[in-house]
């Protein structure tokens, strides 16, 4: 845990919340939220949660042999919209929720730019 009341740190934690875990709001006090990891640099799995004003928010995704899962937590009053690399949108209301996406098209695909 770290403190988000100097720049120098929250900054950091902002950027790996919302953008590595990606969990961040899409609407006011988390009404609705935005579940967008955006793994690199090697990274194989990452987790984050908030304590929303409805519940708890979470999200912990890994990737094993080129394939990316992704467990998602939506607090009850809440929607999201969860987006993997290379995945179609999808709304979800709140509950547990687990996706996956074969990340190997978009290694070639990045591969052959």
């Amino acid at each position: 845990m770290t403190s988000f009341n100097h720049y120098a740190l929250g900054a950091v934690a902002d950027w790996l919340h919302r953008v590595v875990a990606g969990l961040a709001p899409a609407a006011p006090g988390h009404r609705h939220i935005r579940f967008r990891p955006q793994p690199g640099g090697g990274l194989t799995f990452a987790e984050a949660s908030h304590l929303t004003p409805y519940g708890l928010a979470s999200i912990a995704w890994r990737i094993e042999q080129g394939v990316m899962t992704a467990d998602v937590l939506v607090p009850t009053g809440s929607d999201a919209t969860v987006e993997l690399p290379g995945g179609e949108p999808f709304d979800v209301g709140s509950g547990m929720h687990q996706f996956t996406v074969d990340l190997a098209p978009l290694a070639t695909e990045f591969a052959a730019q």
